[in-house]
């Protein structure tokens, strides 16, 4: 149903996010390896999938099978996975495993419940926040990856793309764009960083037509849809430089 395909789909994204360990939107072979166990406790909590152990020998055979599984999942080459790639596949795998009987035919494992998203996708700003501590924050978080701020943000910048993302499909075309802007948005009109809308365009029309020139200036391989990664990489640049105006 709809409703499972959605718990599914922020299952997998919270599986991601949790192996993204550069927080950069994207992972390499060695975050696939993680991002397989991670995505593996379920199922093996309820007996329905193998142990690692199990199943290989060695660190050295697991993680040569799992190059092996990463490189048709990255088809482009590039040495990365977005959530997108991981998406279609995991979706795909998991349909296999239950398109004929399934059991429940391996030992069941325990496992702990990862609390890692729900621990840092946390508010960037809450009531007590004034507008110089919300300057203050984005000129941290977009100054250096390895601070608090900048994790901080990353999530919130999911969220804001994965409510966006509308079709559920791991990437957003040029109208979910449009809703992503005001989504994202929101944080900065609060404090009156950003204008509204409705006062930057004079119609419906002009706003999607000058949204529409701004996705494709991000969607630089003409795809016509963007990635996580795409936006977030878009998204740092362009708070940083609004950053460096906020904060004297």
């Amino acid at each position: 149903t709809g409703t499972a395909y959605q718990d599914l789909y922020f299952h997998l994204l919270r599986c991601f996010t949790d192996a993204d360990t550069t927080k950069s939107g994207v992972i390499d072979a060695d975050g696939f390896d993680g991002l397989i166990d991670i995505a593996a406790q379920a199922p093996r909590k309820y007996g329905f999938a193998p142990s690692t152990t199990s199943l290989f020998k060695s660190e050295q055979e697991r993680k040569s099978a799992r190059a092996k599984l990463f490189a048709t999942i990255d088809r482009g080459g590039s040495g990365k996975i977005s959530f997108h790639d991981f998406l279609q596949w995991a979706v795909a795998h998991i349909k296999e495993k239950v398109s004929g009987s399934i059991s429940a035919s391996y030992p069941v494992q325990a496992t702990s419940a990862s609390t890692a998203l729900e621990s840092k996708n946390l508010p960037i700003y809450d009531g007590a926040s004034s507008a110089a501590d919300f300057a203050s924050f984005c000129a941290a978080a977009t100054s250096s990856k390895a601070s608090p701020e900048y994790e901080q943000l990353y999530y919130h910048l999911l969220r804001c793309f994965s409510d966006a993302d509308s079709s559920l499909n791991g990437r957003i075309d040029a109208d979910e764009f449009d809703g992503l802007i005001d989504i994202a948005a929101a944080a900065p009109r609060k404090f009156g960083f950003a204008p509204q809308a409705n006062e930057m365009f004079s119609s419906v029309e002009e706003r999607k037509k000058a949204r529409a020139k701004l996705f494709q200036s991000i969607n630089t391989d003409g795809s016509g849809e963007i990635s996580f990664q795409e936006f977030l990489r878009w998204a740092m640049v362009h708070i940083s430089a609004k950053a460096n105006g906020l904060v004297k």
